[in-house]
């Protein structure tokens, strides 16, 4: 899928913009705290309704305005066909609009595409397992616009049986709540118990190639719902049952994938604990990449990324490594740098053709078409 074009209105820092990508590589180039990032943030929320931050909706509406949109172009390279794609948001509400009508979630999402990778994904192993959880879910949400709505379903049942288990006699509610946690739950459970035995192969060889030489990775999924020989929906409805009472004076549902981890051990010991600097990058940017390649081949095209200045994070080597890669997917790009065009050359490579677009005080300059040289 292409992404024709891009207009912003009262978006961020942004009265108005117009982005004019390439099919290969735009660059938006700046000092920090220009704006660079939040061009990209509008892309990645139009995408998956989504922000790259997390943040409240008003918080995207720039500073004594009311409403924000954002508009974008964009082509299916399967069908060929165009669709005009726009997001406003006033308040805490947000509407979203397909070719000029307004249309639900599930009619708009899957339209465009996006991966993002930024300096945060750099932390993904070392931090808690909650952004570990985020990333499965984005890369299944991109692949199955239909997972939002049972990732949502599953969410709302927890919170409201955490509000139950505080309430005297509610077992009645209690059990039709656990019989949705166990469906939706084992659901959601399945389909990523699936992508990671997709992806942990892959990232495994990748990691191998990138680090060489490194110790032994292993990926896992790792789930609180027991092993067994029962249908996981039956055997995560009886764990729910199991600790119920425990559940009750701790307030809160204590098994469940919204508990579960993506696991990484190097030479068997936790990543966090055992891996250099170097290796994590290499870890995370094979993470990156198998994720780029199981989602293009699950779209049969590849995915619009967008990479937040990641030339100042991964060696040149390693960023190389990258657009390589996306070359080979003929994926677009559209970056951030506050390098200048020509200093881009020993990550994106000499003799590439792309545009430039200079940000400044939330305003975008014109596209310049640029050629690398070496």
């Amino acid at each position: 899928m292409y992404l024709l074009e891009a207009e912003l209105s009262d978006f961020r820092n942004y009265a108005t913009a117009k982005l004019e990508p390439s099919r290969e590589i735009t660059a938006l180039i700046g000092e920090n705290g220009q704006g660079k990032t939040n061009l990209l943030e509008a892309l990645y929320l139009i995408a998956g309704l989504r922000p790259l931050r997390s943040v409240p909706r008003r918080a995207l509406v720039r500073n004594g305005t009311r409403r924000a949109s954002i508009r974008l172009r964009v082509q299916r390279r399967s069908t060929g066909l165009t669709h005009d794609l726009e997001l406003s948001l006033e308040g805490s509400s947000r509407v979203l609009s397909k070719d000029g009508k307004k249309v639900p979630t599930d009619s708009f999402l899957g339209t465009l595409v996006a991966v993002a990778f930024t300096p945060d994904d750099l932390q993904l192993a070392k931090a808690g397992p909650d952004g570990r959880r985020r990333f499965i879910d984005r890369a299944l949400l991109n692949a199955r616009p239909p997972y939002l709505a049972r990732a949502l379903r599953y969410a709302r049942a927890v919170r409201e049986r955490n509000q139950l288990l505080a309430k005297d006699g509610a077992d009645a509610e209690l059990d039709a709540f656990d019989a949705l946690i166990a469906n939706e739950g084992a659901a959601i459970l399945s389909a990523r118990q699936e992508y990671v035995a997709q992806l942990a192969p892959r990232v495994v060889e990748r990691f191998q190639d990138i680090a060489r030489p490194a110790p032994p990775l292993e990926v896992r999924y790792r789930s609180t719902v027991e092993a067994g020989e029962d249908a996981l929906a039956e055997r995560l409805l009886a764990s729910l049952g199991a600790r119920r009472e425990s559940d009750r004076r701790r307030r809160t549902t204590s098994v469940g994938p919204h508990l579960d981890d993506l696991v990484f051990e190097l030479g068997g010991a936790a990543v966090k604990e055992r891996a250099s600097q170097g290796q994590h990058r290499a870890l995370i940017l094979a993470l990156k990449l198998v994720e780029l390649e199981l989602l293009s081949a699950s779209l049969q095209e590849p995915p619009l990324l967008l990479l937040d200045d990641m030339s100042s994070e991964l060696d040149p080597g390693r960023t190389r490594q990258l657009f390589e890669s996306v070359g080979e997917l003929e994926g677009q790009v559209v970056l951030t740098s506050t390098s200048e065009p020509n200093q881009l050359r020993d990550v994106i490579g000499a003799d590439r053709d792309f545009v430039v677009q200079e940000v400044t005080g939330g305003e975008l300059g014109p596209p310049r078409q640029m050629t690398l040289t070496a």
